[in-house]
């Protein structure tokens, strides 16, 4: 059985971008179709590598390194909280798995 992997994807100005959380390997496209592929190409290359070199560390996404990609791809309809708010929008529709 083959492991899968968590990955989220979110709508850019330009492009799509997504990120995979156990990997913390990304990738890009120009439809949700596109950086789908892309990415699982990106994870079977890690993974190839990997092979190569068992001397490299694997780690998920830092916390940092994840709020910095939400704030990159933040959407263009996100505005500021309101006066007394601290939470900020997420807009989640689903979060695909990767095998």
């Amino acid at each position: 059985m083959k492991k899968q992997y968590t990955a989220i994807v979110r709508k850019s100005r330009l492009e799509y971008v997504a990120i995979c959380l156990e990997l913390n390997v990304s990738a890009r496209g120009d439809s949700l179709a596109d950086v789908e592929k892309n990415l699982r190409t990106a994870i079977e290359l890690y993974l190839e590598d990997l092979k190569e070199h068992p001397e490299t560390v694997v780690s998920p996404i830092s916390t940092e390194d994840f709020i910095e990609f939400i704030r990159d791809t933040e959407p263009e309809w996100y505005k500021e909280p309101g006066e007394g708010l601290i939470l900020r929008p997420l807009e989640v529709h689903e979060v695909p798995s990767y095998a």
